[in-house]
């Protein structure tokens, strides 16, 4: 679903990995001006990376989702932070007129994935500090982890075909969501 036309300034702006790359925005948002920057496999070293391109259009708003990919290649969360961090300095130097979001990390369905690795964990305790990086820089934080669970603290079944990523159910649940968070 990633969208190759150019950013502007009129904007918004989603950015992450292959969750947020799956989101077809212009199904669930009737504007021309949200564009998808999710790509599969992305942690978030990849997308401080590839920010350049993002500041540069000087975007309305861009909301972040990301670190799953990190927490699966045995990033700290206190790398996954730092790099966040890292993000949101970029985008404040180079675009400080673009209104940036950090939403939570969303479970997983550990039983899907045939994992028993307890992931979930880390994933709250990261959210923990995404929240805590968000309240002290003063960055808007969409907390949307616990509108995902089930009532064993993973990702519901209905909201994922394979213990990660999404169906069209999870889809358009996320973008009832995030419309509170959303600039106008």
């Amino acid at each position: 679903m990633y969208d190759n036309i150019p950013i502007s300034s009129n904007d918004i702006v989603f950015l992450g990995d292959s969750l947020t790359e799956g989101f077809d925005l212009p199904k669930y948002f009737n504007d021309a001006h949200f564009r998808n920057r999710g790509i599969s496999g992305n942690t978030t070293d990849h997308i401080n990376y590839r920010l350049e391109s993002i500041i540069l259009g000087k975007p309305k708003q861009v909301l972040l989702m990301a670190g799953i990919n990190d927490l699966f290649q045995g990033a700290s969360n206190a790398e996954i932070i730092g790099n966040m961090r890292k993000i949101a300095d970029s985008l404040v130097a180079g675009s400080p007129a673009t209104n940036f979001c950090i939403q939570s990390v969303l479970p997983i369905n550990e039983s899907k994935m045939l994992m028993d690795a307890n992931i979930n964990t880390l994933i709250f305790d990261l959210n923990d500090g995404i929240r805590r990086l968000c309240k002290k820089h003063d960055i808007l934080f969409a907390d949307l982890h616990a509108d995902f669970l089930n009532n064993t603290g993973q990702l519901a079944a209905a909201f994922t075909y394979d213990g990660v990523h999404l169906t069209n159910q999870a889809y358009a649940h996320w973008a009832q969501l995030i419309l509170p968070y959303l600039v106008k």
